[in-house]
């Protein structure tokens, strides 16, 4: 994150150079404190989240990047919103869509077998290791809907004709613990998915 600077009513900002073409001069991006606040919560999350939906690295954190840039552009109205953090998700899987290559993931494949809103729970909670209320907080809903959409998938997974869904599932949760155990790629203040 850019260098914290006091603002005139007492907050702090961040700024952010952007580098103009050659003789032109700087320009500075101030973004508000509690802005880079929200980014510094979330965006280890979202970064892992999209690593499990995008084969590429690299793909996946410039989709984190311009989910975090669509948000900054209209934060002031996500602020007034009911529930900012669901506007963040918006941005964030809108972006991972656009980024959506062939080379997809198991987890990706969960997408086209069940509604998005259920993979989305079963993702974060069941793979990426969430609380149901961490879950809950990062989707911007209720736990309880976190808790019924879960439920629901579960329900799904066990029918006897989700041989496709099962198969998904298994190659996705095999994934992702080859994934954190060859490059540890959760930190260490988010748990792994170990009660699958």
């Amino acid at each position: 994150m850019p260098p914290a600077s006091p603002t005139a009513d007492g907050s702090t900002s961040h700024t952010t150079p952007v580098h103009p073409p050659l003789g032109e001069q700087p320009i500075t991006v101030v973004l508000p404190a509690d802005f880079a606040a929200f980014c510094q919560l979330h965006h280890e999350i979202y970064q892992h989240f999209a690593q499990q939906l995008l084969a590429n690295h690299h793909t996946a954190a410039d989709a984190v990047q311009r989910a975090l840039g669509d948000l900054a552009a209209s934060w002031t109205q996500a602020l007034a919103g009911h529930r900012t953090t669901a506007i963040a998700w918006q941005a964030l899987t809108r972006r991972i869509r656009r980024a959506h290559t062939p080379a997809s993931t198991p987890a990706s494949a969960l997408y086209s077998l069940v509604p998005a809103a259920e993979a989305d729970a079963a993702v974060l909670h069941r793979l990426l290791g969430l609380s149901i209320t961490s879950t809950a907080d990062t989707l911007g809903t209720e736990t309880t809907t976190v808790t019924s959409l879960l439920a629901t998938f579960d329900r799904r997974l066990a029918a006897e004709k989700a041989a496709a869904l099962r198969a998904c599932w298994r190659a996705a949760t095999h994934r992702c613990r080859v994934h954190v155990t060859h490059r540890s790629g959760l930190p260490s203040g988010l748990p792994t998915a170990t009660n699958l």
